[in-house]
């Protein structure tokens, strides 16, 4: 009887052991389906993101031609050193090491070592030969990729206006920058794999095939890179002779309104890397804006003649060089008594142009300044441009007219300059200004600021002010080859706006080149300006002229050479170049 109640209690408890065996061993795979099944996904990615990452490449941006199809920017092949710091036994070692053969300091690459990161850039985009002399340490975690770094074959030429590339393959400023999307390419990503203790197993997605995985689409500008060249070194000359503060100029052809030149001194060599304390200036032709000066008087002198204000034969009281004009007394250099327009823009006179804007009074000259696109933004295809300074003619002072009609209290851009000149010497069209290559160039519509007769008529004065005994423009003069243009000294305004700086002045020469003889299409239109000179003369016709006269020289033959060349010899060179190391 007790032995079948103790087996009866036995089963009991064995059912209740099974039962919870049961249980368990239910719940333990009811955990598991859930962490396996349920989870995967969420587990999987969890651990790819311990065990995975990337590193962003610079992609291969597209190429930058000038008008003959000749690279002005491209993207060579360099090499980029990384380490994996969790692979490096010997730190002190690699550092010192690495630091004399990468010509970088111990304390630099210290830092970079003690990183917690599985991957750092040790330095980047330099010649194979020297990451290689990296590699040869045989330093376990020490590695490098090829990454594409941009080169300017023309070094300082246009670079102010092309523009720098970062590090990481995005525009910094100038066409690099505005056209940044356009020009690069498909963004490149290595991945690299660790363990659970975070070392680096291995990298993938950036071996030698990998430089041209993606490309950016490609500029061709119309500049011309020799004609650029040439100005960029006259402008150098002229900075050094003259001592100043800076020297730029800009050609266009007054026809079609292409840029063939955009150039500044001191230039920048965007191939080398930038002093420490470097400052940047920007392109100074659509940033920078000035007083004009003398230069601006046949823009109103064409006005008045084509408002019928005034008329060829009529004369005007120049005072002797010294007028009162309420409070104010506005002076000539050279003193005149009676001189018609046409002698009052050769001899330069600033009180001759007072009274002609009297005529015109301060609505018709404000709105006339105007449509020769004075005060606004040009607006082309270049970063970082200013409309000028050109106030509302209601908040004018009577003494404003007059100021205004011979080039002070406005200030302009020297591309704006440009084109008004255009409008005079090609028949009074505004051409658009262009930066990029259009094949259909000439059959652009031009709107009309002035008749063809007047600018007829202007074109002749600015010729007569280079040629004429008594024009200020003589300094320009070229034999066989018609140049016409005119001379301004400006004092440079205070940053507040309140007066004039002592003894500070920008000199400028404003012309054209008529050169059909030879062969030359268009007119071309060519601004140069001095900034501050340091020399005993202040005056457009003595400092600037020159400079004009040397650059429409050197550049006649290129000017009047065939613009387009055979295409496929050139872009063979071009992407031959690209493919160099450097």
């Amino acid at each position: 009887m007790s032995v079948t109640v103790n087996q009866k209690i036995r089963r009991e408890r064995l059912k209740i052991v099974t039962f919870f065996i049961c249980f368990w061993v239910l719940l333990l795979i009811s955990r598991l389906f859930y962490l396996q099944i349920n989870k995967s996904i969420s587990w999987e990615t969890r651990a790819t993101k311990q065990q995975k990452s990337y590193v962003k490449v610079a992609p291969e941006r597209g190429m930058i031609f000038d008008r003959k199809l000749r690279p002005l920017a491209v993207s060579v092949p360099s090499k980029s050193v990384y380490v994996r710091p969790s692979n490096i036994i010997d730190k002190s070692f690699a550092a010192e090491s690495l630091a004399r053969v990468l010509k970088l300091e111990k304390e630099y690459v210290n830092k970079k070592l003690a990183s917690k990161s599985p991957f750092v850039w040790l330095k980047r985009q330099i010649p194979e030969v020297l990451a290689k002399k990296a590699l040869d340490l045989k330093i376990k975690g020490v590695n490098y990729v090829t990454e594409p770094k941009r080169y300017y074959p023309y070094k300082k030429a246009a670079s102010t206006f092309i523009g720098k590339v970062g590090i990481d393959g995005n525009g910094l400023s100038g066409l690099e920058l505005n056209k940044d999307k356009f020009l690069t390419g498909e963004e490149r990503k290595a991945d690299f794999y660790r363990d659970a203790n975070g070392r680096s197993l291995r990298f993938e997605g950036v071996g030698e095939d990998a430089f041209s995985v993606s490309k950016g689409n490609s500029l061709t500008l119309t500049i011309d890179a020799e004609i650029q060249s040439i100005v960029d070194e006259e402008l150098e000359k002229a900075y050094k002779k003259y001592n100043a503060k800076s020297v730029f100029a800009g050609m266009l052809n007054a026809r079609t309104g292409e840029i063939l030149a955009l150039s500044q001194a001191p230039g920048i060599n965007f191939n080398k890397p930038l002093k420490v304390g470097h400052k940047f200036t920007g392109n100074q032709l659509i940033e920078s804006v000035f007083e004009p000066g003398s230069i601006f008087k046949p823009i109103v002198a064409a006005v008045a003649l084509e408002l019928g204000f005034v008329n060829h034969n009529e004369l005007f009281d120049c005072e002797n060089g010294s007028f009162k004009f309420g409070r104010r007394r506005i002076r000539d250099v050279h003193p005149n008594d009676f001189l018609t327009l046409e002698d009052i823009v050769i001899r330069s006179s600033n009180i001759g142009m007072s009274k002609i804007g009297m005529r015109l009074g301060k609505r018709v000259l404000h709105n006339s300044i105007r449509e020769f696109g004075f005060g606004e933004k040009i607006n082309f295809g270049l970063p970082g441009e200013t409309p000028g300074i050109l106030r509302k003619y209601q908040k004018w002072a009577d003494i404003d007219v007059a100021t205004h009609s011979f080039g002070q209290g406005l200030a302009v851009t020297g591309l704006q300059l440009l084109r008004s000149y255009a409008v005079l010497v090609n028949g009074g069209l505004m051409p658009e200004v262009q930066i990029f290559k259009k094949s259909n160039i000439r059959d652009m519509p031009r709107k009309r600021v002035i008749s063809e007769n007047i600018a007829n008529y202007m074109r002749n004065v600015l010729v007569k002010v280079v040629e004429d005994e008594h024009g200020t423009g003589s300094n320009a003069k070229i034999e066989n080859i018609v140049i016409g243009g005119k001379t301004g000294t400006a004092q440079k305004a205070m940053e507040n706006g309140k007066g004039y700086k002592k003894d500070k002045y920008i000199s400028s020469f404003m012309g054209f080149a008529d050169a059909k003889s030879f062969g030359l299409e268009d007119e071309i239109v060519l601004l140069v300006s001095v900034d501050e000179a340091n020399t005993d003369s202040i005056y457009g016709g003595t400092l600037a002229a020159p400079v004009f006269k040397q650059i429409i020289e050197r550049s006649l033959g290129l000017l009047t050479s065939k613009l387009e060349s055979e295409q496929e010899e050139v872009l063979d060179s071009g992407f031959r170049l690209a493919s160099l190391e450097f």
